[in-house]
């Protein structure tokens, strides 16, 4: 859960959701004001309707017929909410349903409110206090409880619209995330798959011209560059690798017949320490050459292939050279079978294995295994030479690149580049682990689903 708030898409939709939250909460407060000042108002002007007609009353049958009238009114069921009152000077209650008044008038009239007696205990009376000229007070009033209950309603109904309007805004914010999620992903995984070696990937178009169809359109023409550059450079690897070793092998060839000429000790060990420098040029273009082609053949023929099979010939054919150093192959290979292309399979091994006895040291064991893990074939190849730093696990793979501990070896450098290219190329997991001592290399490989 936490890992999600560290999402800026989920901050996104969480601060914007709270922000839609607190303005439906401001509409709310400023629609219950708005209600509950018209709900007084409206309570004022029927009181003072009411107030007007009494006083026409007062004013034509004097105070015997306003008697007459409230008393009449207060006995009548359609005015239950309502309040009338005739107070004497004295302060006794001359007509109304009220023997008594529990509030204080104002000295000069006005608008009051108490508590209501006849009402349940939250009700008031709004009412407007008239002081008449010949002595006396007229009240004339409204309970609130009708006005009441109909607000703690709207402020309920309120509350229940405001949580399902939470719950709505946690809704589209999911969909709203997983929409955008969604739309991102499909360029995003586009660009993985780009970035593990398939140039010929490219973002789903969508129509139209926002901010998603232009970004897919944006990233083909630029994944279209990518592969244009790096097919130049392909070619360009590709082309100079042919012109460089057709004069090298004839400049060996040409040595070689010296050497087969020639008599001297000197001229022997210099056209020997000369052939030498040719052959290991003449494996760094042949390395270069397989490296372009793997790189370059977006689809290479694939089939059913025994990699228990390929790993033990690998082995087999460094068996006689480990031995010169004294050191031991130990296999523990089990049956697995995938889809591939053998011959760079069996050049992946070998590059490995190759590695390993080079760098292991003399009287060493190297570990070869190969087993099934779930849906997975995994070759492990184990040594206990100096291994490689955590840091520079990923730069080994760049091509040329020799660490400093390596200086001294013979090889281009090209070994594990090649390794990564034929990994990429059978979808594999490729992974530098440290052996302790040594260097620890695993590879998993998808088993073919039956």
């Amino acid at each position: 859960m936490r890992a999600r708030f560290h999402s800026g898409l989920h901050r996104i939709v969480l601060i914007y959701g709270c922000l839609l939250l607190i303005a439906f909460g401001v509409v709310g407060a400023v629609s219950f004001w708005a209600f509950d000042h018209l709900l007084e108002r409206d309570i004022e002007q029927a009181v003072t309707l009411e107030y007007q007609a009494l006083m026409e009353v007062y004013r034509s049958d004097g105070r015997s017929g306003l008697i007459r009238t409230i008393a009449e009114r207060s006995q009548s069921p359609n005015n239950r909410d309502a309040v009338y009152l005739l107070i004497a000077p004295s302060g006794k209650v001359l007509a109304g349903r009220r023997k008594e008044l529990t509030v204080k008038l104002p000295s000069r009239g006005g608008w009051i409110r108490y508590p209501s007696r006849d009402a349940p205990e939250s009700d008031e009376v709004l009412a407007f206090a008239h002081q008449l000229r010949g002595g006396g007070w007229l009240v004339t009033g409204r309970t609130t409880g009708a006005q009441e209950r109909l607000r703690e309603l709207i402020t309920r109904l309120g509350a229940v619209s405001l949580a399902l309007l939470a719950l709505l805004s946690v809704l589209l914010g999911w969909l709203l995330r997983r929409s955008i999620n969604r739309s991102l992903l499909a360029s995003l995984d586009t660009v993985d798959r780009v970035a593990t070696g398939h140039l010929d990937e490219r973002v789903p178009e969508r129509p139209g011209n926002d901010g998603f169809a232009r970004l897919g359109r944006t990233l083909n023409r630029m994944l279209d560059r990518i592969q244009d550059l790096v097919g130049g450079i392909q070619h360009s690897t590709d082309a100079i690798a042919h012109d460089l070793r057709t004069p090298l092998m004839r400049l060996k060839a040409r040595l070689e017949a010296i050497e087969a000429d020639s008599a001297g000790e000197a001229s022997q060990r210099n056209l020997d320490a000369a052939i030498a420098e040719i052959d290991q040029l003449v494996a760094t273009f042949n390395s270069l050459l397989r490296l372009a082609r793997i790189e370059a053949t977006q689809t290479a023929p694939m089939e059913a292939i025994a990699l228990d099979a390929v790993v033990n010939d690998a082995a087999e054919l460094w068996q006689a050279l480990a031995e010169t150093k004294s050191q031991h192959l130990l296999m523990r290979v089990a049956r697995a079978s995938i889809v591939g292309d053998r011959d760079l399979l069996f050049q992946m091994v070998s590059n490995l294995l190759d590695n390993a006895i080079k760098y292991a040291g003399e009287d060493s064991d190297i570990s070869v295994t190969l087993t099934r893990e779930g849906d997975e074939a995994v070759l492990v190849i184990s040594d206990q030479g100096p291994g490689i730093a955590d840091d520079q696990r990923e730069r080994v793979f760049d091509r040329f690149v020799r660490l400093e501990q390596h200086r001294g070896t013979v090889g281009s450098g090209l070994g594990l580049s090649v390794v990564r290219a034929i990994a990429i190329r059978h979808g594999a997991d490729l992974r530098l682990e440290s052996a302790r001592p040594g260097l620890r290399v695993r590879l998993a490989f998808a088993l073919p689903q039956h």
